[in-house]
């Protein structure tokens, strides 16, 4: 096999495993918070016609118009309408304009589905009222639908599609990331906790193991080790999620080359104003350095790596650089 086409295929393999979790699913906790309800429908009809993930077209319709809230959806470059196609586009590139697919075109032109199909564009008259029309909703869902599929949605080339359109590898992580965000996987909101006083949520309703202060060592069995935080119960794989909304400051392990090592596989993060939480021991991260959480957000899953006695999170909240006891934080005193 030449070097060529290994490097090909490994760069498939990784698509594959990154596009994993995107195709389809149930609404996730946090897609029923941040998405319309009335857009759904639209979501899975366009999906359904045109073989694309529900959730990619409500990924895109986020990062384009955050869902239709801006108040004037034509972009700087030109872009229009809910889903923000360029007009040409739209109507097809055979009606003639600039290279970056501007053009004046009458909008009784562009929205008329003949002219859609004599030049080869996009639109779709999905309402059935005579019009493809950009600043339609159905019509701009059903025509996203219709390019993300044609270029290469509907063969599960996720990637490929949404590059297509819009031409930025920064785009295409966005549109991917709010994706898998929005149906069952990795970022779905894993439990519906509730923060206190404090701002801070209790991450798991679960037997406090061991609490914040001296204790008896469970490695060394010696009096008097200070216990830097609290130990909730969990088994292993059990969703641990974010006590508070933040930013992901680490996401790894303590120590790569000794992964019995303290922390384990662990995460941290900053939740400003001084405060930042850990999340130990665990068996999987579901984040990296830089995703903004909020809370109830998986950060990972629970686990017994590091320096750990069997399966449990060993959770600590930090204010202003020191480690502080937890409990009156989360509601346990």
């Amino acid at each position: 096999m030449g070097f060529a086409l290994m490097f090909l295929l490994m760069i498939g393999g990784v698509q594959e495993k990154e596009e994993e979790g995107i195709i389809g699913g149930n609404i996730s906790e946090i897609g029923e918070k941040e998405i319309p309800a009335e857009y759904i429908p639209i979501y899975q009809a366009a999906a359904k016609k045109y073989g694309v993930p529900w959730n990619l077209l409500a990924a895109h319709h986020r990062v384009e118009t955050r869902f239709s809230t801006i108040k004037k959806m034509v972009s700087p470059v030109g872009a229009v309408g809910h889903m923000q196609f360029m007009v040409l586009t739209w109507i097809g590139w055979g009606y003639g304009g600039d290279r970056l697919g501007n053009a004046n075109i009458p909008k009784g032109i562009l929205t008329d589905p003949k002219m859609i199909k004599k030049y080869g564009g996009y639109g779709v008259d999905a309402n059935g009222d005579g019009k493809a029309d950009p600043w339609d909703l159905e019509d701009a869902v059903f025509s996203a639908a219709n390019y993300l599929a044609k270029n290469g949605a509907a063969e599960g080339n996720l990637r490929k599609a949404v590059y297509a359109y819009n031409h930025s590898e920064q785009y295409v992580q966005e549109v991917l990331k709010f994706a898998k965000m929005y149906a069952d996987g990795d970022y779905q909101k894993v439990s519906k906790i509730t923060a206190g006083k404090s701002g801070f949520a209790r991450p798991l309703n679960t037997k406090v193991t061991s609490g914040f202060g001296r204790r008896v060592d469970p490695i060394t069995g010696a009096a008097g080790e200070f216990h830097k935080g609290i130990d909730f119960a969990c088994t292993k794989g059990q969703a641990i999620p974010a006590a508070k909304d933040g930013k992901v400051v680490y996401s790894g392990w303590q120590n790569p080359n000794n992964k019995k090592e303290g922390y384990g596989l662990f995460v941290w993060v900053d939740h400003g104003g001084g405060y930042k939480t850990t999340y130990a021991h665990m068996s999987k991260s579901s984040v990296k350095v830089g995703d903004t959480v909020k809370m109830g957000d998986k950060v990972g899953e629970c686990g017994s790596t590091g320096s750990s006695t069997g399966n449990h999170l060993h959770f600590e909240i930090f204010q202003n650089g020191n480690r502080v006891d937890p409990s009156p934080f989360v509601g346990l005193k």
